[in-house]
């Protein structure tokens, strides 16, 4: 059992070798080249895109935006939820939810920029999924680098 035991781990061992070779970690802002980074989350289900921006400068974030934008390119902002037609809100209550979301966004941003680390951006409730795209775009920018 013993002599199983000790395979089974060397196999498994030798396999994470093997999977995790190739993995890399994406470079800390801190070691960034001053310059402007941009990077785009994966589609959620109704097509919707993340997309981050950020600037360094001396291994510090001074400028940093991040919107998700609609298949259709409509960018989720102000008017978000809002008709076209009359200005008001088309649903109430996903109105509310958007806007809510839309705070969080901003609240992901001016952490970002405080922290200096997406890993640091801390979800906030209701806006969770605009917490997976703010990480999806900023690894996509660091995997630029």
């Amino acid at each position: 059992m013993d002599r199983h035991r000790t395979r089974a781990l060397s196999v498994a061992a030798a396999l994470g070798v093997v999977l995790f070779s190739g993995c890399s970690q994406p470079p800390s802002i801190a070691t960034l080249p001053d310059g402007t980074f941009t990077g785009a989350s994966q589609p959620d289900d109704q097509g919707a895109v993340g997309h981050v921006e950020f600037t360094v400068k001396d291994g510090t974030i001074v400028e940093a935006s991040f919107v998700v934008k609609d298949a259709d390119g409509t960018p989720h902002d102000a008017d978000y939820g809002l008709s076209k037609a009359t200005g008001q809100p088309v649903d109430t209550a996903f109105y509310q939810r958007a806007q809510a979301a839309i705070a969080a966004e901003e609240q992901y941003v001016a952490r970002f920029k405080e922290a200096g680390d997406a890993d640091k951006v801390e979800v906030i409730a209701g806006a969770s999924l605009s917490h997976r795209q703010f990480l999806e775009a900023v690894e996509d920018a660091l995997s630029r680098v």
